[in-house]
């Protein structure tokens, strides 16, 4: 139904795109300069990439015979001949019939997409493992428990379909114990191709088992012994759209109609989208306020081209990574290219099919997070790193335009250095990254957490008193001590709280905190202490 409202909406607009086409044809007619004939073009190109896609099939094939004939001579010295222009002109009268006649293909349709992720309440996540080991079940089980996940152990591909649940993120699978019409069976298993990611184990890492996982559609691969940091890795990353908010998609282009088109295949996979139709006003408010994970923009736009408005977006810092995609009836692979030279990832020819769109952009924003996860994260917590923890921090106390509080809490692991000289380095990383992944938990999805070094973290709470985050460090507390039973080992942790204040930038407010967590290990540890605004006390 939507996809057909929007064909009715491109009809509407054809009597629009028919002047404007009228209009620029004569004028380079009228008067042959460079700059006319490449206006003349740009309006080719918008109704060869949009009129097939709406279900005008004949208009969009003479729109693209048109862009053959003209794209030689556009932005170049080379001048069509006299022939070449009669020639043009000749086939631009039979576009303009068309237009007017506006005659739509009965035939066609434009094939709605079905897929949708699960979104999953982080929580509750549930995992499948299927391993015929029944002591090393037990300690994958065990493992996984301790870091807040639900767990089923199965020792048969036979149990899976009956254990899938509405909440399972991912299935954890030993590739030793099953035979090839088992590995057949797992791939064709409908639900699980469709959302659930597949993580392989094996004793072996050679080629051959790695070539099996991927062939029964596994998209991770642990040799044994497990790492349970890399398995807790895998799972996060495999589950990240499931966990986490939705894709937030930018599109720029300045015909509606293909915009909201475009929109209207994200929006149906459940991707967060806002449309640019007028960049000169509208885009940079949009790059400060959205924070996109993937920018789609059309190549040739009457403001500035797509390759000028890449060249800004790299201009940007916080946008470095973020994937870009063009559009564009542009056939020309030269050009193509050198448009890719300005950091696109990626160059989509219109019309696009949903299929394509919707595979180029969710392989791009996988992509596109893993190298910004790779800058910006801690690899063993899987919490921001120091350096982008300072950024954010710096950020929010550069801004102050919302006049609400911000209370930072600099926390640290009591004699964590005894954990791995007693239990060793393996225990001590488990206990961070269950620390990390209790704190994820229990503070709020726009608390900033990271990890500030070794056995320290830093947390950013907007919008909160010191007071406020006390009560969140406390019921942090109670689900550690309610944990205990799942871990190797039990432990406490300390923290100095402080409230930004108007003085404070990010050195002088960290400054506080840490005198208010010596204080706190000073008073026997296992507490956190709010700092007072005199940082010399």
């Amino acid at each position: 139904m939507q996809d057909k409202e929007l064909r009715k909406q491109y009809s509407l607009q054809i009597p629009g795109l028919l002047a404007d086409l009228k209009k620029a044809a004569q004028q380079w007619i009228d008067e042959p300069k460079q700059a006319h004939f490449d206006e003349f073009f740009t309006k080719i190109l918008n109704i060869s990439g949009s009129a097939a896609m709406f279900g005008h099939i004949e208009i969009g094939n003479i729109a693209k015979l048109m862009q053959d004939e003209m794209s030689p001579f556009f932005r170049s010295d080379k001048h069509p001949t006299e022939a070449e222009i009669q020639h043009i002109i000749g086939i631009n009268q039979q576009l303009l019939s068309m237009m007017q006649q506006a005659e739509t293909d009965p035939k066609t349709e434009i094939r709605e997409i079905q897929f949708k992720a699960k979104i999953i309440d982080k929580e509750f996540m549930h995992i499948i493992v299927l391993e015929n080991d029944p002591v090393l079940a037990k300690d994958i089980k065990q493992k996984l428990t301790s870091t807040s996940f639900e767990i089923s152990t199965i020792s048969e591909i036979s149990q899976i379909t009956s254990s899938v649940q509405k909440n399972t993120g991912c299935i954890i699978v030993s590739l030793d114990s099953l035979a090839a019409e088992d590995l057949i069976t797992l791939g064709n298993i409908e639900r699980i191709r469709a959302s659930i990611p597949l993580i392989f184990t094996s004793g072996s890492s050679d080629i051959n088992a790695r070539l099996k996982a991927v062939q029964a559609g596994g998209q991770a691969f642990i040799s044994k012994p497990l790492d349970y940091t890399q398995v807790l890795r895998s799972i996060d990353s495999l589950t990240e759209r499931q966990q986490q908010q939705q894709y937030r998609i930018l599109i720029i282009d300045d015909q509606k109609s293909l915009s909201d088109y475009y929109a209207s295949i994200l929006k149906a996979s459940d991707f967060e989208v806002l449309s640019v139709n007028n960049p000169e006003h509208e885009l940079m408010p949009a790059l400060a306020d959205f924070e996109p994970d993937l920018i789609l923009l059309d190549l040739y736009m009457p403001y500035c081209n797509g390759q000028e408005l890449a060249g800004i977006i790299r201009q940007m810092d916080n946008l470095l990574s973020v994937p870009l995609i063009f559009l564009s009836a542009e056939a020309s692979t030269d050009l193509q290219l050198r448009a890719m030279s300005t950091g696109a990832d990626a160059f989509l020819t219109k019309p696009v099919s949903p299929d394509d769109l919707l595979l180029t952009v969710q392989s791009r924003i996988k992509r596109g997070r893993a190298v910004y996860d790779l800058v910006t994260k801690d690899p063993l917590s899987g919490l921001l790193n120091r350096r982008e923890s300072i950024r954010r921090l710096e950020e929010i106390s550069r801004s102050r335009r919302k006049n609400t509080p911000l209370s930072v809490a600099m926390v640290d692991l009591d004699h964590f250095k005894k954990i791995n000289d007693t239990l060793g380095h393996s225990v001590g990383d488990w206990v961070i990254k269950f620390f990390a992944r209790s704190m994820q938990l229990i503070f709020r999805e726009c608390d900033i957490i990271g990890r500030y070094g070794g056995e320290e973290f830093i947390i950013i709470f907007p919008d909160t008193l010191p007071e406020a985050a006390q009560l969140a460090c406390k019921r942090l507390k109670k689900y550690i001590i309610a944990s205990t039973h799942d871990l190797p080992t039990s432990f406490t942790y300390s923290g100095g709280l402080a409230l930004l204040n108007d003085q404070d930038d990010s050195k002088a407010i960290l400054d506080r905190t840490d005198i208010a967590l010596y204080k706190a290990k000073e008073k026997g540890r296992n507490k956190v202490i709010t700092a007072t605004d005199n940082p010399t006390h």
